[in-house]
């Protein structure tokens, strides 16, 4: 929804000579410095490898790169993304740096996961909570930037609410996943194709990925049980007298599992993969019984 560009942007305009209200000017050194990447004074934080933890190694630098002078005489600035991926040694490295900050340093922390953050690391931040825009909010900042034959509706339901997420999936090709996931799924459950076939297939597909198309699709479908939310006809014959507290447990399930690759877990894909969709159609068989 935005906060890696807000921290981008907030650090720009802090380390630009001439502002222009609340943003950078883009035209100064420290703007033609920002924008090429090579401003000394600013350093981003991330793991090494996407899904990984943040090394302690990796904050030791940090903190020595923030006890050193500013070299163009203003702020230094550190954005940590996703600083829940720092681990119990890599927090605890960084503690001195929140508490005694040099005089102009900065440091933004964002996360999605403020929860996963050590008390420590959050009693000594200041907390900025980001929402996601209203829907008619959203439509209007997206409809002008995707192709007149997209449907920015079924978009934007495609990304949860995310705009910026819609865009993305707009300039890959996840639309086109996220398409034959629905196709996989749905043959699945109409017994014109297996669960370990149907997992065997998705092994291609990143699995974050996979699980948030599942998340958000047993989310509208547990709308739709519980207020008549909008859902997709192809759905329905499936999905008609179904158990929504069953449909709460498969949601958990996939939470759980999402979960345990956020905090750099590496279980055996294949394996969840086959696990949910045989827990998927025991959901739907258990409807179809009763």
């Amino acid at each position: 929804i935005g906060k890696s560009r807000f921290a981008l942007a907030l650090a720009h305009c802090l380390m630009c000579l001439e502002p222009r209200g609340s943003l950078a000017c883009g035209e100064c050194r420290q703007c033609l410095l920002n924008k090429a990447g090579t401003h000394p004074d600013l350093k981003s934080l991330e793991p090494e490898e996407k899904g990984k933890q943040i090394k302690v190694d990796q904050v030791r630098e940090l903190v020595s790169f923030l006890a050193n002078t500013s070299q163009q005489g203003g702020y230094k600035i550190a954005v940590i993304f996703p600083a829940e991926q720092m681990n119990i040694n890599s927090a605890n490295a960084l503690l001195k740096s929140l508490e005694e900050p040099a005089a102009n340093t900065l440091l933004l922390l964002i996360t999605d996961s403020p929860s996963r953050l050590l008390p420590t690391i959050r009693s000594r931040c200041q907390s900025l909570r980001f929402q996601l825009p209203s829907h008619d909010e959203a439509l209007t900042w997206l409809s002008p930037l995707v192709p007149a034959q997209v449907d920015c509706e079924q978009l934007l339901l495609e990304a949860a609410g995310q705009p910026l997420t819609a865009i993305d999936l707009v300039e890959t090709d996840r639309m086109d996943q996220r398409s034959q996931m629905n196709r996989d799924f749905l043959a699945m459950l109409g017994g014109t194709d297996t669960p370990l076939s149907i997992a065997e297939k998705w092994l291609a597909y990143d699995l974050p990925e996979a699980l948030a198309w599942l998340t958000r699709t047993i989310t509208t479908l547990i709308t739709h049980q519980m207020a008549g939310g909008p859902m997709d006809e192809q759905w329905r014959p499936f999905i008609s007298g179904i158990s929504t507290q069953r449909l709460y447990k498969l949601s958990d399930q996939v939470l759980l599992l999402n979960a345990q690759l956020q905090r750099g877990g590496n279980p055996n894909k294949q394996l969840a993969l086959e696990q949910l969709m045989l827990e998927t159609c025991d959901v739907f068989t258990a409807r179809t019984a009763s």
